[in-house]
């Protein structure tokens, strides 16, 4: 008699590095060896920090965040357009999360702004964060003829206005290293430098 063998079901225990570190590194601390802290990011298992089962506005921009400073493109492209299919998170309601780093504050503050240019540009397309996924031909013909006063527009936190620029310029390299010449250089984002964070202006538009 064949004997009968029982497969035992692997047990998942989640480790602490499979959780996001809340708030995150300051940039300047990613940028010291991106590519370790890059590694610690692709670890993760989930969006939230431990003991949170609900994602929310303020952990995605962090996310947002951290793939920006290391131009990781694919990875906050798929950040935004994350974002963008949450309609019930609308960019001008993020919460302020008053950040105690300098540093960290100016750039999230300016994920607002890489956020509102995204997201505006598919409006200017006829898209919208409220319509469903599939759309008929004669939905989408009307959706791109609905006059302008009409399109929903994003509009940036009223908090990442009011955060102050750095008084010492934070350069962001790209992910091969390479620095822009300065702040007349035409690659820099204006948005970033504006609030005193020099780097080139992301590939944020996604389909």
């Amino acid at each position: 008699m064949a004997a009968n063998f029982k497969e035992e079901e692997a047990v998942y225990v989640p480790q602490p590095d499979h959780y996001p570190t809340f708030p995150p590194l300051p940039p300047r601390t990613l940028l010291q060896d991106p590519t370790a802290h890059f590694d610690k990011i692709a670890a993760r298992k989930f969006g939230a920090p431990r003991g949170e089962f609900e994602d929310r506005p303020l952990y995605a921009l962090y996310r947002l965040y951290e793939f920006v400073v290391l131009d990781s493109v694919r990875d906050y492209r798929n950040c935004l357009e994350a974002f963008w299919r949450r309609r019930d998170w609308p960019v001008g309601a993020i919460p302020d999360p008053q950040d105690p780093d300098p540093e960290r504050y100016a750039f999230l503050a300016g994920c607002t702004y890489l956020m509102v240019r995204a997201f505006n540009a598919r409006v200017r397309l006829g898209l919208d964060r409220n319509m469903p996924p599939l759309l008929i031909p004669e939905e989408a013909e009307e959706l791109r003829n609905r006059p302008d006063h009409l399109r929903t527009y994003e509009e940036v936190p009223e908090w990442a206005g009011r955060v102050a620029p750095l008084g010492e310029l934070l350069v962001v390299p790209t992910d091969e290293g390479e620095v822009l010449a300065g702040r007349e250089d035409k690659r820099a984002d204006p948005d970033f430098l504006e609030k005193g964070i020099l780097l080139w202006t992301p590939h944020i538009f996604f389909t």
